[in-house]
């Protein structure tokens, strides 16, 4: 049986000719096209081809681009790969009609039904009359920025993996290889790009997750701060009354009487991270459900 074969289009940002189609070369026959920047570009579509847009962070021109290249040829089936991953970008992916949405590393069970979904389209394809398509728009997720600058684009892959490795301890050698820069010249460009250090933002990050966790009053502090990357719990203490104000219970105390969206809206303007400004002012009322307010908070708000 012919395998899929599969478009490769390279739309990331902070790295080019990633690894990451590797392990799709066991179930699918790739070509690379060149990764289109307007619009208005036409794409090199050869017969039975599935379309790949492979991206790391996303934003509003590139996810455009996907989105115009589904309407102009609607009956291609398109594969969307992205490193960067929110319940809204998938359900924005979905909504335009891309069959399939995968999160980098690409797991092998995912591997596998990626191959099977496809194998499915081109045998009903064969089968099924042609049936006009419905036009429609739908908004591309507000955590989604409209444009990345040069500085921050290369300091994406840090601010991610602080994101999703800020419990454990962060060797800020590994980051700066993270984002193809020397150590030397991370620090530099960090520092010069956030008016902050990475150390220091690392702090502030660990230290907002800590105020998530809080809210819940029967999780001792002890645990909660072990559970944010503190190995002391006294340091922890001191840490989170330089920058909130309060000791983790007195902050426990407020959460109670005041209610938790509107006391995180202070702490983001305590802690004075610039990555979080956007966040702040973009801010839910608070009659909005307390799962929206998280996932603008804490997600979308390092998501870039």
């Amino acid at each position: 049986m012919d395998r899929p074969k599969l478009l490769w289009l390279d739309m990331t940002i902070t790295t080019r000719h990633s690894d990451v189609d590797v392990r799709f070369l066991d179930y699918f026959d790739i070509r690379y096209g060149s990764a289109p920047d307007r619009l208005d570009c036409e794409l090199d579509i050869r017969p039975g081809e599935t379309l790949v847009f492979e991206f790391d962070y996303p934003d509003r021109p590139s996810l455009s681009v996907l989105r115009n290249s589904k309407r102009r040829y609607p009956r291609t089936p398109i594969l969307m790969i992205t490193t960067q991953h929110s319940e809204q970008l998938a359900v924005w992916a979905y909504r335009n009609r891309v069959f399939d949405y995968l999160v980098a590393p690409v797991s092998q069970s995912d591997l596998i039904r990626c191959n099977q979904l496809l194998q499915s389209i081109r045998n009903t394809d064969g089968r099924q009359h042609s049936r006009p398509m419905i036009d429609f728009e739908t908004r591309i997720p507000v955590e989604v920025p409209v444009g990345q600058r040069n500085s921050t684009v290369r300091l994406s892959a840090a601010l991610h993996f602080v994101q999703r490795n800020y419990p454990r301890k962060i060797c800020i050698a590994e980051v700066a290889g993270l984002c193809n820069m020397s150590l030397y010249h991370f620090s530099h460009v960090f520092k010069e790009t956030y008016s902050l250090t990475f150390q220091e933002f690392v702090l502030r990050f660990r230290v907002l997750e800590a105020c998530r966790e809080l809210r819940h009053p029967n999780i001792p502090v002890a645990n909660v701060a072990f559970a944010t990357g503190f190995n002391d719990p006294s340091y922890f203490a001191r840490v989170f009354r330089r920058y909130i104000g309060v000791s983790p219970s007195e902050y426990c105390e407020e959460i109670n009487e005041t209610g938790f969206e509107e006391r995180m809206q202070e702490v983001i303007g305590e802690l004075e991270l610039p990555m979080l400004q956007a966040a702040r002012e973009n801010i839910q009322p608070a009659s909005q459900s307390r799962a929206d307010t998280d996932i603008d908070l804490f997600n979308s708000a390092f998501e870039i």
